[in-house]
């Protein structure tokens, strides 16, 4: 009887697929809505004087 031919392993060229499971994850996201009502603020407002603004033209 004749063997049979192995058939070639599967070789992947395409990096965006061969590295998709390391770097595609689910993540749970802040509600922001619900953090604005409790008074959360990303950036706060209000951390300088007008002394360390030098662009600012005072008339």
């Amino acid at each position: 009887m004749a063997k049979r031919k192995a058939a070639p392993e599967v070789v992947i060229n395409n990096f965006v697929a061969k590295h998709m499971n390391d770097f595609n994850k689910s993540q749970t996201f802040v509600d922001r809505k619900k953090n604005a009502k409790r008074g959360y603020s990303k950036h706060k407002k209000g951390g300088y004087s007008n002394e360390y603004l030098p662009f600012l033209m005072a008339a």
